[in-house]
């Protein structure tokens, strides 16, 4: 039925884990879209709480992925980003966030990613922490995956 798909799955699977029977989840970056690949079956993945065999878990909600930190190292390490110039999660949040002409500078979102930033790079009143510095910088990577900051188109 999707066996025609199946090509196109693999070339547009940008993460991929393994569920304990061996069968294969491939979630696209662009569309947080998620598959599930037994043998030449490819259907879409429905929703749900997902084990892998690994033990760690991929949850399905109305037919996309909530992105796990793996998936998101896993798609900042795509090969288009190996030729641009590493950011922070911070700096990468706040430009989403933002916009990268600060189109959405006003909004409330841009404003709370500012703040992630400044609290990551030690720009606080309250000094610099380094345990605090790097707790704040995985609060940007979690919340490049978040609805709430919404990106600016």
């Amino acid at each position: 039925m999707l066996s025609w798909l199946a090509p196109l799955l693999v070339v547009a699977a940008d993460w991929q884990g393994t569920l304990p029977d061996g069968s294969q989840i491939e979630v696209d970056a662009s569309t947080h879209r998620a598959w599930h690949r037994a043998g030449s079956r490819v259907e879409p993945l429905w929703d749900g709480v997902h084990q892998l065999a690994d033990g760690s878990v991929v949850i399905v909600r109305h037919g996309t992925v909530i992105p796990t930190q793996r998936m998101l190292e896993t798609w900042m390490a795509l090969p288009e980003d190996a030729a641009q110039p590493s950011t922070s999660a911070c700096d990468d949040l706040i430009k989403a966030v933002c916009g990268a002409d600060h189109r959405c500078a006003t909004s409330q979102p841009c404003a709370l990613a500012h703040q992630l930033g400044e609290m990551a790079t030690g720009k606080s009143a309250h000094g610099r922490d380094a345990d605090a510095a790097g707790k704040n910088t995985e609060q940007c990577r979690e919340a490049l995956a978040n609805p709430y900051f919404v990106r600016c188109d």
